[in-house]
């Protein structure tokens, strides 16, 4: 099914966690079959509705799973220097590991403008916020991650 599989990559890409992952989206699942009759496909599209679910059950987990690692062991995990290439950056790992900088609403930026190939006012609408501030979060977010990468944090 198209749609668990794109609940699945969502979750996983704001946990950067496959086991919350599979559980976030089979949660959103189950939510969605206990409220289907409150799904309106003038309003939304099923994926779309499933997405919004799960992105309750994410803020939920985020709820139970408080953080609990320092911003310094992430960064003696995260050895980066400028010599590093660009085919370093885009190694899944490394990418995994720059995506931990960032908070769980730059994540989201990022996986819906990278991932999902949104623009930046598909993604103001969505989440109801203004399309300069999607603007100025995606690029601090993004400056945020190549400092990382070039070793300047």
């Amino acid at each position: 099914m198209e749609s668990y599989s794109s609940v699945y990559n969502y979750a996983y890409y704001r946990t950067l966690d496959a086991t919350a992952a599979e559980d976030i989206t089979a949660e959103a699942f189950l939510r969605a079959a206990r409220f289907f009759d409150s799904f309106d496909s003038e309003r939304a599209k099923f994926s779309t509705w499933v997405k919004s679910i799960a992105n309750n059950c994410i803020a939920d987990y985020y709820r139970k799973h408080r953080p609990t690692t320092e911003i310094d062991e992430v960064m003696e995990n995260t050895v980066l220097t400028a010599e590093d290439t660009t085919e370093q950056i885009l190694d899944a790992d490394l990418v995994k590991q720059l995506l931990t900088l960032l908070d769980d609403e730059e994540r989201q930026l990022v996986y819906m403008k990278y991932y999902e190939g949104m623009r930046n006012s598909e993604i103001a609408q969505e989440l109801g916020m203004n399309q300069s501030t999607i603007s100025t979060k995606l690029s601090r977010a993004m400056a945020k991650m190549r400092n990382a990468a070039e070793g300047s944090l």
